[in-house]
């Protein structure tokens, strides 16, 4: 008789046993996404997951050409990964239109069947004073792709060259058009984007008249601009959020109290309103010390969440009080927080952030005398201070410090 075999049977899960579920799991704890590529070579169950996380959204803004080439040859060759993608955001060049990379770019973007939210910028690397001349005119590359957006930022096509792509956009819900020119018109009509409720623009002049929006974000210039925001008046049925970015260290522009004065009297029924200064890089040359702006901001009956972002103020007085509210220590930005909080009932959070601007050495030892801020050396433009104010549902308020001031997740502009 010949001798039997026993197969011996592992007991032992290991990795490739694991259900898809845990796979998920597994993937979605992962904060990097090194992390996230390396289970990708694990098995078929986790590549799928890991896949999912790793394209669903995708930032290439200040990744190079190479970076670009290499999502593009992903997408195109590989449907299964390109329907994974939800979010994109890209920066792309002027003169894309004279390299082979542009039939590349629009092969990719028509590759994202399901690509919901699309943001794209002009890369660094153009000039900032002739970018508006050098908006691409290729709206090919945009025009015959067959997703449906609900979210569009373009700070790269010249509006008027993407007409078909408008037609397509009926579920586009928010756009931001940021380079947008006082002297265009608004690039739709009445009949296109009919789900539209919010919209970003280059100032408060070039809004459309024939829309019912419920968030505007637009860009104040100068003190002349004050009287224009009159216009704001003719969307008080509908408009529930507001947020305005003001030049930043211009001796001209308006004061927070100022601007405060003409929103009220155009839109006095928000629920949200965000001020802050444009975000730069560059060293300040102007700091200004302005009235507080509390008094004006009470007017505001019915507003539940308030946003305050300072680059050049650097601090508030308060003469009613005698006293004044220093933004580059922690203590006199939670006290006008508070002091906000205080002063409007309704409110339900109040977020005030600065730009610290000093030598390294305790925060709560800077002067309020603009002289003592040190801007030729040790200079940080990232060093930020930001004060979070939170009305509990028994009525207290709930203070939380923060190094990082984030205008956009702040100003409920994106939310759908």
């Amino acid at each position: 008789m010949g001798r039997s075999r026993k197969l011996r049977v592992s007991t032992t899960a290991t990795l490739l046993d694991l259900p898809p579920e845990i796979c998920a799991t597994i993937c979605e704890d992962m904060e990097q996404r090194r992390d996230l590529r390396a289970l990708c070579r694990i098995s078929h169950l986790f590549r799928d997951q890991a896949r999912r996380l790793l394209y669903r959204k995708v930032d290439l803004r200040e990744r190079d050409l190479k970076a670009l080439r290499s999502w593009c040859l992903a997408v195109t060759r590989n449907p299964q990964v390109a329907e994974l993608v939800r979010v994109l955001s890209i920066s792309l060049s002027c003169d894309l239109s004279l390299s082979s990379d542009a039939a590349k770019v629009a092969r990719a973007l028509s590759s994202c069947l399901n690509l919901k939210e699309l943001s794209i910028y002009t890369d660094k690397g153009s000039n900032a004073i002739t970018s508006y001349t050098k908006q691409s005119i290729q709206g090919w590359l945009l025009n015959t792709c067959p997703f449906r957006l609900t979210k569009f930022s373009n700070a790269y096509f010249r509006s008027t060259f993407i007409a078909p792509f408008w037609d397509a956009q009926t579920d586009l819900r928010v756009l931001a058009l940021p380079s947008f020119r006082d002297s265009e018109s608004f690039p739709c009509y009445a009949d296109q984007l009919p789900n539209l409720v919010a919209l970003e623009v280059h100032s408060v002049a070039a809004l459309p008249k024939d829309r019912a929006l419920q968030r505007i974000q637009f860009h104040l210039y100068r003190s002349s601009a004050l009287e224009e925001l009159a216009v704001l008046g003719r969307y008080s049925p509908t408009l529930t959020t507001l947020n305005v970015v003001q030049s930043l260290y211009v001796e001209t522009q308006p004061t927070t109290q100022a601007v405060l004065e003409h929103i009220v009297q155009a839109v006095p029924g928000l629920l949200h309103l965000g001020l802050t200064e444009a975000d730069s890089d560059l060293k300040p040359t102007v700091f200004f010390t302005e009235a507080t702006p509390v008094h004006t901001l009470a007017k505001f009956s019915t507003l539940q969440t308030f946003v305050l972002g300072s680059r050049s103020i650097v601090a508030f007085d308060d003469t009613a009080l005698g006293c004044a509210y220093d933004l580059q220590s922690r203590d006199g930005l939670s006290a006008f927080g508070r002091t906000i909080m205080d002063a409007c009932p309704a409110l339900r959070q109040a977020i005030v952030g600065a730009r610290i601007y000093a030598r390294p050495g305790p925060r709560s030892a800077w002067a309020l005398d603009p002289r003592r801020l040190d801007t030729r050396s040790g200079w940080d433009p990232k060093i930020e201070s930001v004060c979070t104010l939170t009305r509990t549902a028994a009525g207290e308020v709930e203070s939380e410090d923060g190094d990082r001031f984030d205008f956009q997740s702040a100003s409920m502009f994106w939310e759908l």
